[in-house]
């Protein structure tokens, strides 16, 4: 299968002597730095001016060639620990729920795909668990699986595996392959080894979404905290909060896409801690109906489309 990663290899190499350069800012993709990142109000605007949802620009995602995240038994979202598309973009997680995105080289880009390819466990989809030792009894704590899909040829091929390197490994069978799965993880995560000659730039910056979804939860019947600020008061669009985007199939989330000065819009007149270049969350009343609505904006990835299908609903 040695071919499958020349086919993918060698265009990266051959446009090594082209310029690698950002693409024009404009008002869905201004890149700030993480310091610039949208600061909320420590209080809601009272009354924002409401305006019409902008339209959806037309949009053609990147190609994933490596991405890697971590997953758990217990219900909490995957987390991206790192994601290498094909135009050499870089996103990993800074700081808990924190983006950033630096662009390498063709041929830095080209290397970080081959070190996936050459460990020869990225032929067909597999998932390596952990083997219990004979007389040995499971621990009682929940599982951290690590997930890395990278492009091999046409293909995706996903692998699974929980890691090595934990203290209780003692319990189980050695395993040489998620010995190197977990090392190739661990490269992935921490960059500081990548020579500077495969950077096209010289640092990191906040990862800067041209699209987020936002995701509504409408609750009648449950009483919201009483510094929750009023939903209608703080709604910064023209189309209703318990009306916008589209149902999603078996919850009663809805789901919609907007763009970056939207989000940034609708991040400045809500609550939303931590907003910047990761997920996040408020909550809000919902007066006219003594009930209310759970607000999630999370930025799209480079590869993702500008869509809700296929989106997992919040946790």
């Amino acid at each position: 299968m040695r071919w499958l990663a020349l086919v993918l290899v060698v265009p990266l190499v051959a446009c090594e002597s082209r310029v690698i350069v950002s693409r024009p800012p404009s008002s869905q993709t201004t890149t700030p730095s993480a310091s610039a990142a949208p600061s909320p109000s420590p209080t809601a605007s009272p009354s924002p001016t409401k305006a019409a949802l902008r339209s959806l620009p037309s949009f053609s995602p990147a190609t994933r060639l490596v991405s890697y995240e971590r997953v758990s038994d217990i219900p909490v979202a995957p987390t991206l620990r790192f994601l290498l598309t094909d135009d050499s973009r870089v996103v990993t997680e800074d700081s808990p729920g924190y983006l950033v995105e630096r662009r390498l080289t063709p041929s830095g880009a080209a290397a970080m795909v081959l070190q996936a390819i050459e460990t020869g466990l990225f032929e067909r989809e597999a998932q390596y668990a952990r083997e219990l030792l004979p007389g040995r009894t499971l621990p009682a704590r929940g599982v951290t699986w690590l997930v890395l899909i990278v492009a091999n040829g046409p293909r995706d091929v996903r692998v699974s595996f929980e890691p090595t390197g934990q203290p209780d490994d003692e319990l189980f069978q050695p395993s040489a392959a998620r010995d190197k799965l977990t090392a190739l993880a661990r490269g992935y995560e921490d960059l500081s080894w990548v020579p500077a000659s495969h950077w096209a730039e010289v640092g990191s910056r906040a990862y800067q979404p041209a699209f987020h979804r936002l995701f509504v939860l409408t609750q009648p019947n449950v009483v919201p905290a009483s510094a929750a600020p009023d939903a209608d008061a703080i709604w910064p669009f023209l189309a209703t909060i318990d009306g916008v985007g589209a149902p999603m199939g078996g919850t009663s989330w809805r789901c919609a896409v907007l763009v970056d000065d939207d989000a940034r819009a609708l991040a400045q007149a809500a609550v939303f801690p931590g907003y910047g270049a990761g997920s996040a969350r408020a909550s809000t009343s919902l007066a006219r109906g003594n009930g209310s609505v759970e607000l999630q904006i999370s930025p799209l990835l480079p590869h993702e489309p500008a869509t809700c299908a296929g989106a997992p609903p919040p946790l």
